[in-house]
């Protein structure tokens, strides 16, 4: 979902969808803090994205890597690892909004 979520977001409005449902704004207002992390493993670069929610739970996703290291930029990195971190919490708060108390 996370990939094309404002697509789906658009969609959803068009076929009158107004029942409740994860949106990318109610995910994005719950992180607290954002961190990465390079690491280096078997010669190869990893770019790790942490991703604090509020009340401390910490979710990191699926690593981005690089091919060629003459192709390795953080920024790039930086943004898939954190695409994929976010794609997770996409399941995560589907739960949390349906779990009863």
């Amino acid at each position: 979902m996370a990939k094309d979520c404002d697509e789906v977001a658009e969609m959803m409005d068009e076929l009158g969808c107004d029942g409740v449902s994860v949106t990318k704004a109610g995910i994005e207002s719950r992180i607290e803090k954002v961190e990465y992390h390079k690491a280096v493993i078997c010669d190869k670069n990893f770019m790790f994205c942490g991703i604090t929610m509020k009340g401390g739970f910490v979710v990191v996703g699926r690593p981005s890597a690089v091919i060629d290291p003459a192709n390795w930029r953080d920024e790039i990195a930086q943004k898939v690892s954190f695409d994929n971190t976010f794609e997770e919490l996409w399941k995560l708060e589907g739960y949390r909004v349906m779990a009863p108390d």
